[in-house]
Order: structure tokens, then sequence, then C-alpha cells
């Protein structure tokens, strides 16, 4: 074997190495470019761009969670609650132990409580009185106006 195809060979395995080694699959070096543009467009106020790069890099690399999570705080802000809980309960599947994807599903399902309970006052005003739901009711305004998710 010469001694260019042996370099080439050891550099090839230096690199699947060191993909293995970071938890990276192979193949998101050209996600990962995507995933930094997006988050540019993001930053920057391009919502629509972003939400496209971050689709395009769940199409290659499925498995990353930023992407999914970045998808929900978009849904969030235009006010698509079930696109939002989907995308951060997605983000869950994949990193279960993913803090601001917690925290953000948390607030849409008090939100969607809130929505749900007002429905119901307005529905069942009798009942709605009762104390024990007049009670819930209070406790979940008590917990304040969630903020829109964060990072």
């Amino acid at each position: 074997m010469s001694a260019t195809r042996t370099l080439s060979l050891l550099g090839f395995m230096l690199i699947t190495l060191s993909a293995c080694a970071s938890g990276l699959p192979l193949n998101t070096g050209g996600a990962l470019d995507r995933l930094e543009r997006a988050d540019n467009a993001f930053r920057t106020g391009q919502i629509e761009q972003a939400k496209q790069h971050y689709q395009a890099v769940i199409q290659r690399s499925p498995e990353m969670v930023s992407p999914h999570f970045q998808l929900g705080r978009i849904a969030y802000r235009n006010a698509q609650l079930d696109q939002a809980k989907a995308h951060f309960t997605d983000a869950l599947a994949r990193n279960p132990n993913h803090i601001p994807a917690t925290y953000n599903l948390a607030i849409i399902h008090l939100q969607t409580a809130r929505t749900l309970l007002a429905k119901h006052h307005t529905l069942a005003p009798v009942t709605a009185a009762r104390p024990e739901l007049k009670a819930v009711r209070e406790a979940i305004e008590a917990l304040g106006s969630p903020e829109a998710p964060g990072e």
C-alpha cells in the first residue's frame, strides 16, 4: 500500500472516530451547517427562512433535538399551539431531559387548561361556580400569565 493511500485511510479513520466520539451521526456535517443558518435566521427575525432550514435539518438528521425545539418556538409564536406541542414533544422524545422543551410544553398545557376552563365556565356557569372548580381556575390563574417559550 502506498504512503499516500495509507495516510488517506488513516485520515478517514480519524474523521470517523472523531464523529463517533462526538456522539454525532456521521451524516450531520451538512445538517450542522444548515442548523447554524437556521439559528442565524431565527436570531435576525427571518422566521420563515429559519423554519425552512430547521425542517431541512430534520430531513437530514431527525435525531437532532434543536430543530424540533426551535420549530416548537416558531409555532408557539404563531399561536399554533397544537403544532408547538407536537414539536416540543418530538424534542423530548429525542432527549427526555431537555429542560426548555419540558418548560415550554408545560406552558402550553397551562394555556390549554385556561382556555378549556374558560369555555367550561361559559358553557356550564352553574357547574363552574362550584367551589372546587372555582378553586382550580383560581389556582391556575394565580400562576400568572405564561411567558413566550424560551431557550
